[in-house]
C-alpha cells in the first residue's frame, strides 16, 4: 500500500497530517500494539507526512478524550482506519460527529479505510464477527453510506479471497461463498 498512500499524500501541500482512527479494534486487548504498528508503518514508510492518533475506542469515552479525538479528525488531511470489528466501530460512531467528519474528508481530504473500517463505508455493513464467530443469523447492519454520498450504491466486502480457513471456506470476508451468496440474496 505504500505506493498508493504516497500518491495520495502527494495531493497535499507541505506535510499532510494523517489521523489513525483506532475505533474498530478499540475493544481488543492488543489495541495499543495495533496502534503502535500502524504509527510505525506510516512513520517509516511515509515519512513525508505527520501522523497522530484519533483515539475513540469506547462508546462512552471521557468528554475531554472524545473532543480531542474529534478535533484530531477534523484537523487531519487524511484519516486512516483499519482492522477490528465493523459492528463495533459503527456502534461507537453512532450518535457522534464521526460519520459527518469522515464524509467531509471526501471533499478536499482523504480516507484510507482497510479491512473492518472499509466494511462500514457502504449502505450496508457486514457483521463479520457476529455471523462468523458467534453464529448469528445472516443479516446486514446499516452502514455509514459514505459511498452512497458519492453516487456509489454499494457495500464493501474485503478479504474477498481469504483462505485462512484451510479446510473450510473463509473467502468473502470470512463468510464463505455459500453464506455470502445467501446474504446477498
Amino acid at each position: 500500500m505504500v505506493p498508493v498512500h504516497r500518491a495520495l499524500l502527494e495531493r497535499f501541500p507541505g506535510r499532510p497530517l494523517i489521523a489513525v482512527l483506532d475505533t474498530p479494534y478499540g475493544f481488543q486487548e492488543n489495541a495499543d500494539e495495533l496502534t503502535g504498528r500502524t504509527l510505525e508503518y506510516f512513520r517509516t514508510s511515509l515519512p513525508m507526512a505527520d501522523v497522530t492518533v484519533a483515539s475513540l475506542r469506547s462508546p462512552r469515552p471521557m468528554a475531554a478524550a472524545r473532543e480531542l479525538a474529534l478535533e484530531t479528525l477534523r484537523r487531519a488531511d487524511v484519516v486512516f482506519s483499519g482492522p477490528g470489528s465493523p459492528s463495533y466501530a459503527l456502534r461507537v460512531w453512532q450518535g457522534t460527529p464521526v460519520p459527518d467528519i469522515l464524509k467531509g474528508k471526501l471533499d478536499g481530504g482523504a480516507l484510507t479505510m482497510a479491512s473492518a473500517a472499509s466494511v462500514t463505508l457502504g449502505r450496508f455493513s457486514l457483521p463479520v464477527y457476529e455471523i462468523y464467530k458467534v453464529g448469528a443469523d445472516l443479516h446486514w447492519l446499516d452502514g455509514l453510506d459514505l459511498l452512497g454520498s458519492q453516487g456509489i450504491p454499494a457495500v464493501v466486502v474485503p478479504h474477498w479471497n481469504n483462505a485462512e480457513g484451510g479446510t473450510h471456506d473463509t473467502s468473502h470476508c470470512w463468510l464463505g461463498t455459500r453464506r455470502f451468496e445467501a446474504l446477498a440474496a
